[in-house]
């Protein structure tokens, strides 16, 4: 279901399951963060996105999930797979993009949270639906969904756990653009991968006092040499 390939400095990491609309289980969650694992160091920016037409993601496979009313030990290793794909995504040092064209749903939607930008196609569609079906949410999950879009239109989507429109999430937050994920992902690409890692560094965390020097540094960066060869 999930596999790497590599243009350029775009590293585009694909979901596909179409049977199952890439539903992920267990097993996928870990091949997920698995895959993540594998992204060489010197990639300019991840693309996630998914190969079936119409589709991000469903979510957990209910067809596994369903199991765990009867099956109490296989609720924490679930959990626990979830976490180790969603936070392994997270932690990339490069730009992710989500590329969302159709459903992204549920669980899902967890992937679309770790990711730095979010860019949506004019069919995609958003839902957050767990209490629709008596369950809960990982926390660490809310709590980016809350960072993203205030806690109002957090608990908005999972109060109702109703599905909204691009246009609706793009009002609220909840995506960055309507467009294109890939042409977004290849202008990224475009630039220095060193100084992507820096800026999204310091968008995560701008009270680290090492940003100063490192702003510094990327002055003597052989970027900025070569661009700037001319003024000297």
């Amino acid at each position: 279901m999930i596999s790497l390939d590599q243009d350029a400095g775009v590293v585009r990491l694909t979901m596909d399951r179409p049977e199952r609309r890439n539903a992920m289980g267990t097993a996928h969650w870990l091949a997920l963060a698995d895959a993540v694992g594998c992204i060489p160091a010197d990639a300019a920016v991840v693309l996630l996105r998914s190969a079936v037409p119409g589709t991000f993601s469903a979510g957990a496979d209910l067809s596994e999930i369903a199991h765990l009313a009867d099956s109490p030990e296989g609720r924490a290793p679930f959990r626990l797979a979830l976490r180790a794909a969603a936070d392994a995504l997270a932690a990339l040092p490069m730009p992710v993009v989500a590329a969302i064209e159709g459903g992204c749903h549920g669980a899902g939607f967890a992937l679309a949270l770790a990711a730095d930008l979010r860019v949506a196609s004019e069919a995609a569609s958003f839902a957050i639906p767990p209490a629709r079906l008596g369950i809960g949410y990982p926390a660490e999950d809310l709590g980016r969904l809350s960072a993203l879009i205030g806690p109002g239109q957090a608990a908005r989507l999972l109060f109702t756990a109703e599905t909204i429109d691009a246009a609706e999430a793009v009002r609220i937050g909840l995506v960055e653009m309507i467009g294109s994920g890939d042409a977004v992902a290849k202008a990224i690409a475009g630039n220095d991968p060193g100084a992507l890692v820096m800026l999204k560094a310091m968008l995560r965390d701008p009270g680290n006092p090492a940003h100063g020097r490192a702003f510094e540094d990327s002055f003597g960066s052989a970027r900025f040499r070569s661009g700037t060869q001319r003024y000297r």
